[in-house]
Protein backbone atom coordinates (compact mmCIF):
# COMPACT_ATOMS: atom_id res chain seq x y z
CA UNK A 1 0.00 0.00 0.00
CA UNK A 2 1.66 3.65 -0.93
CA UNK A 3 0.31 5.53 1.77
CA UNK A 4 1.75 8.81 0.81
CA UNK A 5 -1.19 8.04 -1.79
CA UNK A 6 -3.51 7.09 0.87
CA UNK A 7 -3.04 10.31 2.99
CA UNK A 8 -3.69 12.80 -0.15
CA UNK A 9 -6.08 10.71 -1.33
CA UNK A 10 -8.05 11.45 2.18
CA UNK A 11 -6.70 15.40 1.91
CA UNK A 12 -9.12 15.04 -1.90
CA UNK A 13 -12.22 13.80 -0.26
CA UNK A 14 -11.59 16.45 3.07
CA UNK A 15 -11.69 19.21 0.01
CA UNK A 16 -14.27 18.11 -1.82
CA UNK A 17 -16.63 17.84 1.47
CA UNK A 18 -16.11 20.49 3.03
CA UNK A 19 -15.92 22.06 -0.28
CA UNK A 20 -13.20 24.77 1.30
CA UNK A 21 -9.58 24.18 1.50
CA UNK A 22 -9.76 26.35 4.96
CA UNK A 23 -12.47 23.84 6.41
CA UNK A 24 -10.35 20.93 5.34
CA UNK A 25 -8.05 21.86 6.45
CA UNK A 26 -8.87 22.71 9.97
CA UNK A 27 -10.61 19.46 10.29
CA UNK A 28 -7.24 17.45 9.12
CA UNK A 29 -5.37 20.00 11.61
CA UNK A 30 -2.76 20.60 9.27
CA UNK A 31 -2.53 24.58 7.59
CA UNK A 32 -3.62 25.38 4.27
CA UNK A 33 -0.69 25.56 2.36
CA UNK A 34 0.89 21.76 3.14
CA UNK A 35 -3.01 20.79 2.54
CA UNK A 36 -2.59 22.47 -1.16
CA UNK A 37 0.26 20.98 -1.72
CA UNK A 38 -0.70 17.53 -1.17
CA UNK A 39 -3.72 18.16 -3.41
CA UNK A 40 -1.27 19.44 -6.49
CA UNK A 41 0.67 16.23 -5.89
CA UNK A 42 -1.63 14.07 -6.01
CA UNK A 43 -3.26 15.68 -9.05
CA UNK A 44 0.57 15.41 -10.87
CA UNK A 45 0.61 11.74 -9.94
CA UNK A 46 -3.15 10.86 -11.15
CA UNK A 47 -2.22 13.44 -14.61
CA UNK A 48 -5.66 15.15 -13.92
CA UNK A 49 -7.20 17.87 -12.06
CA UNK A 50 -8.93 16.60 -9.32
CA UNK A 51 -10.41 20.21 -8.07
CA UNK A 52 -11.44 23.60 -9.11
CA UNK A 53 -11.58 26.70 -6.89
CA UNK A 54 -14.77 29.02 -6.83
CA UNK A 55 -15.77 32.18 -5.45
CA UNK A 56 -16.62 30.33 -2.10
CA UNK A 57 -14.45 27.37 -2.02
CA UNK A 58 -13.68 24.59 -3.57
CA UNK A 59 -15.40 21.96 -5.06
CA UNK A 60 -14.21 18.31 -7.69
CA UNK A 61 -13.76 18.85 -11.39
CA UNK A 62 -15.89 15.80 -13.55
CA UNK A 63 -12.59 13.86 -12.85
CA UNK A 64 -12.61 14.37 -9.00
CA UNK A 65 -16.47 13.69 -8.90
CA UNK A 66 -15.34 10.25 -10.69
CA UNK A 67 -12.80 9.34 -8.18
CA UNK A 68 -14.58 10.64 -5.01
CA UNK A 69 -16.37 6.82 -4.81
CA UNK A 70 -13.01 5.07 -4.49
CA UNK A 71 -11.49 7.69 -2.29
CA UNK A 72 -13.91 6.74 0.22
CA UNK A 73 -13.58 3.15 -0.28
CA UNK A 74 -9.46 3.80 0.12
CA UNK A 75 -10.43 5.83 3.48
CA UNK A 76 -12.54 3.00 4.89
CA UNK A 77 -10.07 0.58 4.42
CA UNK A 78 -6.97 2.96 5.67
CA UNK A 79 -9.59 3.09 8.87
CA UNK A 80 -10.10 -0.56 9.41
CA UNK A 81 -6.39 -1.13 9.20
CA UNK A 82 -5.30 1.47 11.61
CA UNK A 83 -8.13 0.19 13.72
CA UNK A 84 -7.21 -3.32 13.55
CA UNK A 85 -3.59 -2.06 14.54
CA UNK A 86 -5.07 -0.41 17.41
CA UNK A 87 -7.22 -3.74 18.67
CA UNK A 88 -3.71 -6.04 17.94
CA UNK A 89 -1.19 -3.19 19.62
CA UNK A 90 -3.60 -3.62 22.67
CA UNK A 91 -2.95 -7.25 22.64
CA UNK A 92 -6.82 -8.33 21.33
CA UNK A 93 -7.50 -11.20 19.29
CA UNK A 94 -7.93 -10.52 15.40
CA UNK A 95 -11.37 -10.11 13.99
CA UNK A 96 -13.14 -12.81 12.26
CA UNK A 97 -14.87 -12.63 9.40
CA UNK A 98 -17.71 -15.62 8.56
CA UNK A 99 -19.82 -15.65 5.51
CA UNK A 100 -22.90 -17.75 5.70
CA UNK A 101 -25.77 -19.18 3.14
CA UNK A 102 -29.53 -17.96 4.37
CA UNK A 103 -29.97 -21.73 4.32
CA UNK A 104 -27.29 -21.55 7.70
CA UNK A 105 -28.33 -18.88 9.32
CA UNK A 106 -30.40 -20.53 11.82
CA UNK A 107 -29.61 -23.96 12.27
CA UNK A 108 -25.64 -23.69 12.11
CA UNK A 109 -24.61 -20.16 12.30
CA UNK A 110 -26.04 -19.40 16.34
CA UNK A 111 -24.21 -22.03 17.51
CA UNK A 112 -21.06 -21.63 15.84
CA UNK A 113 -21.17 -18.50 16.84
CA UNK A 114 -21.83 -18.45 20.22
CA UNK A 115 -19.30 -21.08 20.80
CA UNK A 116 -16.31 -19.31 19.32
CA UNK A 117 -17.61 -15.98 21.33
CA UNK A 118 -17.06 -18.43 24.32
CA UNK A 119 -13.71 -19.24 23.53
CA UNK A 120 -12.18 -15.48 22.09
CA UNK A 121 -14.38 -13.14 24.19
CA UNK A 122 -11.61 -10.42 23.05
CA UNK A 123 -12.12 -10.67 19.27
CA UNK A 124 -14.88 -9.54 17.03
CA UNK A 125 -16.69 -11.30 15.35
CA UNK A 126 -18.34 -10.27 11.89
CA UNK A 127 -21.13 -12.14 9.10
CA UNK A 128 -21.89 -11.82 5.96
CA UNK A 129 -24.59 -13.65 4.37
CA UNK A 130 -23.66 -14.52 0.88
CA UNK A 131 -24.00 -17.38 -1.82
CA UNK A 132 -22.21 -20.86 -1.54
CA UNK A 133 -20.15 -18.93 -5.12
CA UNK A 134 -19.82 -15.88 -3.05
CA UNK A 135 -18.42 -17.52 -0.10
CA UNK A 136 -16.07 -19.41 -1.54
CA UNK A 137 -14.58 -16.40 -3.66
CA UNK A 138 -14.73 -15.01 -0.49
CA UNK A 139 -12.21 -17.65 0.98
CA UNK A 140 -9.60 -17.50 -1.82
CA UNK A 141 -9.45 -14.05 -1.82
CA UNK A 142 -8.78 -13.91 2.59
CA UNK A 143 -11.98 -11.71 2.80
CA UNK A 144 -12.99 -13.86 5.35
CA UNK A 145 -11.82 -16.55 7.37
CA UNK A 146 -14.27 -19.21 7.72
CA UNK A 147 -18.05 -20.05 5.69
CA UNK A 148 -21.11 -21.64 6.02
CA UNK A 149 -22.07 -23.03 2.72
CA UNK A 150 -23.71 -26.11 0.88
CA UNK A 151 -20.83 -27.79 -1.12
CA UNK A 152 -19.75 -31.40 -1.28
CA UNK A 153 -16.89 -31.36 -2.48
CA UNK A 154 -13.28 -29.67 -2.14
CA UNK A 155 -11.41 -27.84 -4.28
CA UNK A 156 -8.09 -26.72 -3.35
CA UNK A 157 -7.10 -25.04 -1.33
CA UNK A 158 -10.40 -24.68 0.27
CA UNK A 159 -11.51 -27.28 2.41
CA UNK A 160 -14.52 -28.34 3.81
CA UNK A 161 -16.00 -29.90 7.13
CA UNK A 162 -19.06 -31.39 6.77
CA UNK A 163 -21.67 -30.56 9.17
CA UNK A 164 -24.41 -32.87 8.42
CA UNK A 165 -26.77 -34.17 5.62
CA UNK A 166 -29.88 -32.54 4.15
CA UNK A 167 -33.20 -32.91 2.57
CA UNK A 168 -34.72 -31.08 -0.69
CA UNK A 169 -37.94 -30.33 0.04
CA UNK A 170 -40.96 -29.02 -2.20
CA UNK A 171 -41.63 -25.57 -1.67
CA UNK A 172 -45.75 -24.77 -2.83
CA UNK A 173 -47.90 -21.55 -2.72
CA UNK A 174 -50.46 -21.95 0.33
CA UNK A 175 -53.68 -23.05 -1.75
CA UNK A 176 -51.82 -25.05 -4.27
CA UNK A 177 -53.40 -28.14 -5.36
CA UNK A 178 -50.41 -30.52 -4.56
CA UNK A 179 -51.06 -29.67 -0.62
CA UNK A 180 -54.07 -31.56 -0.61
CA UNK A 181 -52.05 -34.92 -2.00
CA UNK A 182 -50.09 -37.24 -0.52
CA UNK A 183 -47.35 -36.68 2.42
CA UNK A 184 -44.80 -37.29 2.05
CA UNK A 185 -44.91 -35.89 -2.07
CA UNK A 186 -43.58 -38.05 -4.35
CA UNK A 187 -41.47 -35.62 -6.85
CA UNK A 188 -43.11 -37.30 -9.83
CA UNK A 189 -45.85 -34.72 -9.05
CA UNK A 190 -43.75 -31.69 -9.92
CA UNK A 191 -42.74 -32.82 -13.04
CA UNK A 192 -45.16 -30.45 -14.90
CA UNK A 193 -45.26 -27.61 -12.49
CA UNK A 194 -43.07 -24.11 -13.46
CA UNK A 195 -40.21 -24.37 -11.28
CA UNK A 196 -38.32 -21.50 -9.71
CA UNK A 197 -34.05 -22.55 -9.77
CA UNK A 198 -31.04 -20.81 -8.64
CA UNK A 199 -28.21 -20.16 -11.46
CA UNK A 200 -26.32 -22.87 -10.96
CA UNK A 201 -23.15 -20.28 -10.61
CA UNK A 202 -24.59 -19.61 -7.22
CA UNK A 203 -24.58 -22.79 -5.55
CA UNK A 204 -23.33 -25.36 -7.97
CA UNK A 205 -23.93 -28.06 -5.82
CA UNK A 206 -27.50 -27.64 -5.01
CA UNK A 207 -28.08 -26.62 -8.68
CA UNK A 208 -26.36 -30.59 -9.94
CA UNK A 209 -28.24 -31.96 -6.81
CA UNK A 210 -31.75 -30.51 -7.84
CA UNK A 211 -31.06 -32.02 -11.37
CA UNK A 212 -30.18 -35.71 -10.66
CA UNK A 213 -33.55 -36.12 -7.99
CA UNK A 214 -35.38 -34.63 -10.82
CA UNK A 215 -34.16 -37.22 -13.71
CA UNK A 216 -34.13 -39.80 -11.39
CA UNK A 217 -38.20 -39.38 -10.46
CA UNK A 218 -38.46 -39.33 -14.69
CA UNK A 219 -38.47 -35.93 -15.86
CA UNK A 220 -36.40 -32.45 -16.68
CA UNK A 221 -37.24 -29.56 -14.41
CA UNK A 222 -39.70 -27.05 -15.97
CA UNK A 223 -37.65 -23.47 -15.05
CA UNK A 224 -39.96 -21.01 -15.40
CA UNK A 225 -36.92 -18.55 -14.59
CA UNK A 226 -34.10 -18.17 -12.55
CA UNK A 227 -34.48 -16.25 -9.56
CA UNK A 228 -30.78 -14.57 -7.79
CA UNK A 229 -31.41 -16.00 -4.09
CA UNK A 230 -32.99 -18.58 -1.74
CA UNK A 231 -34.96 -15.80 -0.41
CA UNK A 232 -36.46 -14.77 -3.74
CA UNK A 233 -37.14 -18.38 -4.65
CA UNK A 234 -39.40 -18.01 -1.70
CA UNK A 235 -41.12 -15.00 -2.50
CA UNK A 236 -41.71 -16.26 -6.30
CA UNK A 237 -42.91 -18.98 -4.75
CA UNK A 238 -45.36 -17.05 -2.23
CA UNK A 239 -46.58 -14.54 -5.26
CA UNK A 240 -47.76 -17.79 -6.74
CA UNK A 241 -45.14 -17.85 -9.65
CA UNK A 242 -44.29 -21.40 -9.74
CA UNK A 243 -43.34 -24.19 -6.74
CA UNK A 244 -39.31 -25.27 -6.09
CA UNK A 245 -36.66 -27.09 -5.09
CA UNK A 246 -34.73 -26.20 -1.15
CA UNK A 247 -32.85 -26.95 1.20
CA UNK A 248 -34.53 -28.20 4.35
CA UNK A 249 -33.09 -25.74 6.35
CA UNK A 250 -35.05 -22.67 4.29
CA UNK A 251 -38.15 -24.75 5.29
CA UNK A 252 -37.80 -23.67 8.69
CA UNK A 253 -37.65 -20.03 8.01
CA UNK A 254 -41.70 -20.28 7.75
CA UNK A 255 -42.29 -17.92 5.16
CA UNK A 256 -46.09 -16.39 5.31
CA UNK A 257 -47.36 -17.62 1.95
CA UNK A 258 -45.52 -21.15 1.31
CA UNK A 259 -46.08 -24.21 2.61
CA UNK A 260 -43.20 -26.93 2.38
CA UNK A 261 -43.83 -30.65 1.76
CA UNK A 262 -41.15 -33.90 2.76
CA UNK A 263 -40.49 -35.45 -0.36
CA UNK A 264 -41.23 -39.30 -0.75
CA UNK A 265 -37.63 -40.98 -0.63
CA UNK A 266 -36.41 -38.75 0.78
CA UNK A 267 -34.77 -36.73 -1.08
CA UNK A 268 -31.25 -35.82 -0.57
CA UNK A 269 -29.67 -32.59 -0.87
CA UNK A 270 -26.16 -31.16 -0.15
CA UNK A 271 -25.84 -30.56 3.23
CA UNK A 272 -24.06 -27.33 5.08
CA UNK A 273 -20.17 -28.07 5.36
CA UNK A 274 -17.48 -25.58 7.46
CA UNK A 275 -15.20 -24.05 5.03
CA UNK A 276 -11.83 -22.21 5.16
CA UNK A 277 -8.60 -21.76 3.17
CA UNK A 278 -6.12 -24.18 4.16
CA UNK A 279 -3.66 -21.56 2.65
CA UNK A 280 -4.51 -19.06 5.39
CA UNK A 281 -5.22 -21.95 8.54
CA UNK A 282 -5.65 -19.02 11.68
CA UNK A 283 -6.72 -19.95 15.32
CA UNK A 284 -10.21 -18.85 14.38
CA UNK A 285 -9.97 -21.79 12.36
CA UNK A 286 -8.41 -24.29 14.22
CA UNK A 287 -11.34 -23.44 17.00
CA UNK A 288 -14.15 -23.65 14.85
CA UNK A 289 -13.28 -26.93 13.57
CA UNK A 290 -12.78 -27.68 17.29
CA UNK A 291 -16.28 -26.75 18.04
CA UNK A 292 -17.99 -28.36 15.16
CA UNK A 293 -16.76 -31.94 16.71
CA UNK A 294 -18.26 -31.05 19.36
CA UNK A 295 -21.80 -29.26 18.47
CA UNK A 296 -21.55 -31.67 15.55
CA UNK A 297 -19.94 -34.81 15.55
CA UNK A 298 -19.53 -37.35 12.46
CA UNK A 299 -23.21 -39.22 13.88
CA UNK A 300 -24.97 -36.02 13.39
CA UNK A 301 -24.62 -36.16 9.29
CA UNK A 302 -27.44 -38.26 9.57
CA UNK A 303 -30.51 -36.74 7.92
CA UNK A 304 -32.67 -35.10 10.25
CA UNK A 305 -36.18 -36.55 10.83
CA UNK A 306 -37.89 -33.04 11.64
CA UNK A 307 -40.89 -31.91 9.10
CA UNK A 308 -40.85 -28.86 7.24
CA UNK A 309 -43.25 -26.21 8.78
CA UNK A 310 -47.04 -27.10 7.72
CA UNK A 311 -48.97 -23.96 5.69
CA UNK A 312 -50.01 -21.04 7.54
CA UNK A 313 -53.69 -21.27 7.63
Amino acid sequence: MDFRLVRRLGHFLAVAEEGHFGRAAARLGISQPPLTAQIQALERELGVRLLERTGKGARPTREGEALLPLARRVAGNAADLEALARELRAGRSAPVAIACVTSALFDYLPPLVRAMQAARPDAAIAVREMDTADATEALRRGEVDLALLRADREVAPLRLRPLGEDRLVAALPVGHALLAGPDPLPLALLADAPMLVLPRAISPAYADAMTAACRDAGFAPQAVREVGSAMAQLGFVAAGLGVALVSEGMARLDPPGVAFRVLAGPVRGVGVALAWNAERESEAVRIALGIAEQAWPPSAAAPQNRSPTKARK
